[in-house]
């Protein structure tokens, strides 16, 4: 069955919660009269253990899987004849390395083809397919080890061998939710059929895989958790930001639209080579309604009641949800009946939920940190004093308009749109007042000061509240925001009738 929008994901819905999950569970439930096929990007079969987290829709027709890694290798090397698709192949990896900065010629023609009759084994255990990786080896990271090069090379290429092979379904139009490997698609999607793509990215998928590249030390395998390859070596940082930043070109340069949230993130997508005309900010809304009952809870909560905080969000690394705990160390020594709860699904990076386990158990919060998994944020939202932010990089965060329906005042690293949700963004906005308090990046010291200073003076805390209430009402209405989407896809959709 042909849909009306094909939404292309990336390692979010339905299988994982978060912002950007509740923003397309909103997208497809408010737009009722549109139907919506999904295509996800998983990393493997299984990887998702629980499945799908959300119920979509009945609007949704159809939901697809895409496996990055999901590949079969023989053992050793073959002397089978694949010299022109390893020569296409060999193209197709300079564009990718930019060597055609602007053309993206090759990659353009097998997103249109998909590599007909090419698998990884012709591409990558044949001898033909090992002397393209010896010459690349030899041109551009000789000095490096070649045994790191070759996982690099392995676990770079072979992802972009399954998108290129991943059939979309038909639609009236595609809309990708990020750059990157599901941005990609979209590309590819929209070159086979003629038919329009959209894009929207919450958070800039580059820079948050840069941020996570300079952090990480190794690649495991994903069968068994092996270390293959190790990444502190500055040129394979190099490589991997290199490969993303233009995947996310080749998705910039085919969007017939691009939707971002707020003025800073439009400044970093033309960073990354976004055509400026093509950028509408479309800002996230809430459901105000959904949150009436909690904010007059809020309003009544007593006095003497626990003083807690919340950090709400996946628990990953770009959360940095660690800077959080030892914040919450300090201020549980200046109030040791203090309460810090860490309210997300754990399930995306297991080894990272582990490490803040381990961290509240070794710094003695077990008695005042709570890890409780994915909650009912509306149901909990009453109960929560301040809500904190901790992470290294932000779109729009969800949580701050959510909180800001309730009338919780928000502590945050001052990331993505966060200062201009709290502090305003016009002239207009500014007036309404502030509505939470600012901090560096990974500075548990200065989270847990503003903390303490929210604790100690509770007018400053009702004052900060209801100002950032005042701003979601007046500027986050999630009405407006479905309303903007539903426009754009009658015109896109219209366009695409009419081709």
């Amino acid at each position: 069955m042909s849909a009306d929008i094909c939404l292309i994901l990336e390692g979010t819905y339905p299988f994982v919660r978060g912002g950007v999950s509740s923003w397309v569970h909103r997208i497809a439930t408010c737009l009722e009269e549109l139907t919506f096929h999904i295509v996800h990007i998983s990393p493997r079969p299984g990887f998702y253990e629980k499945g799908r987290v959300y119920t979509p829709p009945k609007n949704v027709v159809g939901i697809d899987e895409v496996f990055l890694h999901d590949y079969a290798m023989n053992e050793g090397l073959e002397t089978r004849d694949s010299g022109n698709k390893v020569d296409r192949f060999r193209d197709l990896l300079d564009d990718l390395r930019g060597g055609r900065v602007g053309s993206f010629a090759p990659f353009v023609q097998a997103l249109q083809e998909g590599l007909p009759g090419v698998d990884a084994f012709d591409l990558l255990q044949t001898r033909d397919s090992w002397r393209v990786l010896v010459d690349a080896y030899r041109s551009e990271a000789r000095h490096e080890s070649f045994l790191n090069f070759f996982w690099t090379w392995r676990y770079t290429y072979l992802p972009v061998l399954n998108l290129l092979a991943a059939e979309v379904p038909e639609a009236g139009a595609y809309h990708a939710i990020s750059t990157g490997y599901a941005g990609a698609l979209a590309a590819a999607a929209k070159i086979r059929t003629g038919r329009p793509m959209l894009l929207t990215e919450h958070g800039i998928y580059a820079k948050e895989r840069r941020i996570e590249i300079n952090r990480a030390e190794w690649i495991a395998d994903w069968e068994s958790g092996e270390v293959v390859a190790e990444r502190n070596a500055p040129f394979f940082r190099r490589f991997w930001r290199r490969h993303f930043g233009m995947l996310s070109r080749i998705c910039y340069e085919h969007s017939d639209q691009i939707l971002t949230l707020f003025g800073g993130n439009r400044s970093a997508q033309i960073a990354d080579g976004a055509p400026p005309g093509r950028i509408d900010i479309v800002p996230n809304g809430v459901d105000l309604a959904r949150f009436a009952d909690a904010a007059k809870l809020h309003d009544e909560r007593a006095a003497d009641a626990p003083f807690t905080t919340a950090f709400v969000g996946r628990v990953t690394p770009i959360k940095d949800v660690l800077t959080y705990v030892y914040a919450m160390r300090v201020v549980v020594d200046r109030l040791p009946d203090a309460r810090g709860r860490i309210l997300g699904p754990c399930e995306e990076d297991p080894d990272y939920a582990n490490e803040v386990r381990s961290l509240v158990t070794s710094l003695g919060l077990s008695d005042n940190v709570t890890i409780e998994g994915s909650v009912d944020v509306v149901a909990e939202s009453p109960h929560v004093d301040v809500l904190v932010l901790t992470s290294v990089s932000e779109g729009q965060p969800l949580i701050i308009l959510e909180g800001g329906a309730v009338g919780i005042p928000i502590v945050s690293t001052r990331v993505g749109s966060c200062d201009e949700l709290l502090n305003g963004r016009t002239v207009e906005d500014k007036r309404i007042g502030v509505g939470g308090l600012l901090t560096a990046i990974a500075s548990p010291g200065e989270t847990a000061s503003a903390i303490l200073r929210l604790h100690d003076d509770p007018e400053m805390r009702r004052r900060l509240g209801k100002a950032l209430q005042r701003r979601v009402h007046s500027f986050h209405d999630e009405r407006d925001m479905i309303r903007a989407y539903r426009l754009l896809y009658e015109r896109y959709l219209s366009a695409s009738a009419v081709a």
